[in-house]
């Protein structure tokens, strides 16, 4: 089996960005690059040869299959030119704050609201990561409340608000990468499947005294618990996490003005989780590449799949 290269290529900037997409061609070319690393490789035979069609299809050579770079992406089908996804994709990936619908069909100049907003939906359907690896070594886990002001019961039964499950890596007083995920209630059925699915086996998690976490020894995991009432400093017993919900809060407010659907608070997440996961890249070019992969590599919202988005708005 052939091994494949992946060389790191983005922009470092945003002049860069300008200049080396300034035409279809030069987007094409790097969707090509990023589907084809190696050389392009015909699916139904193997071979390496092609020869490009006016309508930008690859056709092989030998079995003259034609191969779009775009089929099966969440480019896929388009009709707005690449040049207009790429700028999505910079925006999108570079921006400290998430970018509006409102906003993108401005930037855009994009004829309608429904347009930027399904464009939104499978940019953030490309950054959640499948088969990512699992959080190890010192892990905070915690449950977190959001919603707006109500009246009525408050803390974790609060049937109003959303509750989501917060887990991030420590390093003293560094924090690591995050996971973080809508769940229906903070029973342990819950918590153990959170933690299970975003936490590597034998990593010590760290959590308050809610009784919601008490299996976590028998799951596989060394379990730090401190009940508030034990200390008088309640909000360093999980003060990465706390953090983490105060930043992910300013960050909707930033960007939503605080009025966002609950239902879609969990593709919310996962564009923070992207976002805050790769906050130490050098450059933000390499977020941009990181997307434009994602995007090659996410499968595109059918219209049935944007219909029912659409249904729940």
């Amino acid at each position: 089996m052939t091994e494949t290269t992946v060389l790191e290529d983005f922009p470092g900037s945003l002049k860069e960005f300008n200049r080396r997409f300034c035409t279809e061609a030069a987007c094409l070319n790097y969707l090509f690059s990023i589907r084809w690393p190696d050389g392009f490789r015909c699916s139904c035979c193997g071979h390496d040869k092609y020869w490009q069609s006016h309508r930008g299809l690859y056709i092989c050579r030998d079995c003259e299959h034609q191969h779009s770079v775009t089929a099966g992406t969440i480019f896929h089908g388009t009709r707005k030119p690449l040049l207009d996804w790429f700028k999505a994709l910079w925006w999108f990936s570079t921006q400290k704050t998430s970018i509006s619908a409102a906003s993108l069909q401005e930037q855009l100049s994009l004829g309608s609201y429904h347009t930027a907003w399904q464009w939104l939906q499978k940019l953030r359907a490309c950054t959640l990561v499948p088969g990512r690896e699992k959080l190890g070594g010192e892990v905070e886990a915690d449950e977190v409340i959001f919603g707006g002001e109500q009246s009525g019961k408050r803390g974790r039964g609060a049937g109003h608000k959303t509750l989501v499950a917060i887990a991030v890596e420590r390093d003293e007083d560094k924090l690591g990468r995050l996971r973080m995920e809508v769940i229906s209630d903070a029973s342990a059925r819950s918590l153990d499947s959170f933690v299970l699915t975003n936490i590597a086996f034998g990593s010590t998690v760290k959590t308050d005294g809610w009784n919601g976490y008490n299996h976590l020894k028998d799951l596989g995991y060394s379990h730090v618990a401190t009940a508030q009432s034990k200390t008088d400093e309640k909000d360093s017993i999980v003060s990465g996490v706390h953090l983490v919900a105060s930043l992910v809060k300013r960050w909707l407010l930033g960007t939503f003005q605080g009025r966002f659907d609950q239902k879609y608070l969990q593709r919310y997440l996962d564009e923070f989780v992207f976002r805050f996961n790769r906050r130490r890249s050098g450059t933000p070019g390499k977020r941009f590449w990181r997307l434009v992969q994602r995007a090659m590599d996410t499968k595109p919202l059918s219209p049935h799949q944007l219909r029912l988005l659409e249904s729940t708005a």
